[in-house]
């Protein structure tokens, strides 16, 4: 299977087909956090705390104590209050954080198709160098995030110590449904190391910079400019980032999920179709060994609907049938060859399967 149809040809135009699946992953798992993050931001999730503030304030009789004094500092001050000024607080770094992440992935997406490399490495660096990282720390350790946000935020969060980046995204880690998919290690290589040859972090370094120096893999050559007389016709880059950005994006759509059902638990059925959807394609482009945890779930849960319509033949589930099934909602018949719908939302909100269980 080349492509999963969730992204026109012409947007594919450009690309190897080799890459078409990861990259259609990859937008995959940046428009379903957009879907979220808008539906938080039109249920007005953020402003809930807002409400309960001035209820409390009310019904404690503390409007007295707001005068002439800033809100977050007589919530911050308030013992009756404190609760509430965390989740006030989280509820608005995290969408904030979020959106300013999407928009740069959008972008250095979009630029990567169109083949401009230096620009979407250099668009790619923030998000996951920044963005990503501070949403972990909330997700590893809220309190430790605001005590640091409260103050000198500007000092505060630089962290030089590779293993105190490490313990964070590993605590994120430890709080995802889907946590025996990544590593603490890996990440910080494809996101920070300077000398990891499948690392990001000297690509982004030299799309960013004309001249380089730091380490082997960051010194520009003599003669040259950093990508500037790059061939935009060469696949490298596609092969370059076939394995580790989908592998991020993945990563940043659980720890999206894990924030946004932080500050307001998301539906469950909702949180159960998005975790095993990104979950499933996932292990259909990249798990080479063993079988599809998912895949036999659904096999073994959905097997009586797993019957095509047209030659009553049943169907059962292949790794390159995984990804279309989940995403599109269809599967072919290996007998007759014909589509079939399977509304795969709608039937697992019907079940009492969970990734909480």
């Amino acid at each position: 299977m080349k492509t999963i149809n969730y992204l026109s040809s012409e947007r594919l135009a450009l690309l190897p087909e080799s890459y078409y699946l990861a990259h259609e992953f990859c937008f995959y798992l940046h428009d379903s956090v957009v879907s979220t993050l808008v539906q938080y931001e039109q249920a007005g999730i953020h402003n809930t705390v807002r409400d309960a503030i001035e209820e409390v304030v009310t019904t404690k009789g503390l409007e007295d104590k707001l005068e002439g004094k800033n809100l977050l500092d007589m919530l911050r001050d308030n013992k009756d209050l404190f609760d509430l000024y965390k989740k006030h607080l989280l509820g608005h770094l995290v969408l904030a954080l979020t959106a300013d992440m999407l928009n740069f992935l959008y972008e250095a997406m979009t630029s990567i198709e169109k083949r401009k490399f230096s620009v979407g490495s250099s668009l790619l660096r923030k998000p996951f160098k920044e963005n990503l990282f501070l949403l972990s720390w909330i997700l590893a350790d809220e309190d430790d995030f605001i005590k640091r946000f409260e103050s000198d935020n500007f000092k505060s969060f630089k962290m030089k110590d590779s293993e105190d980046k490490k313990s964070i995204i590993a605590k994120a880690i430890s709080k995802l449904h889907t946590k025996e998919s990544f590593n603490e290690d890996l990440i910080w290589n494809f996101i920070y190391s300077k000398q990891h040859e499948n690392g990001f972090e000297p690509t982004w370094q030299r799309a960013t910079h004309l001249t380089t120096s730091m380490g082997k893999l960051l010194k520009t050559e003599d003669l040259s400019f950093n990508f500037i007389f790059e061939s935009a016709d060469d696949d490298f880059y596609f092969d370059f980032l076939e394995d580790g950005l989908p592998y991020l994006m993945f990563y940043m759509s659980q720890v999206s999920l894990a924030c946004f059902d932080k500050m307001h638990s998301l539906n469950e059925k909702t949180v159960n179709h998005l975790i095993m959807t990104s979950y499933g394609v996932f292990e259909s482009l990249y798990k080479n060994e063993g079988e599809s945890k998912v895949m036999n779930n659904i096999q073994e849960i959905f097997d009586k609907f797993l019957v095509c319509v047209h030659c009553q033949s049943k169907f059962t589930i292949a790794k390159d049938d995984l990804a279309f099934l989940l995403i599109q909602e269809q599967f072919q018949c290996s007998k007759c060859k014909l589509d079939n719908q399977f509304p795969f939302y709608w039937l697992l909100a019907q079940t009492k399967w969970s990734f909480k269980q």
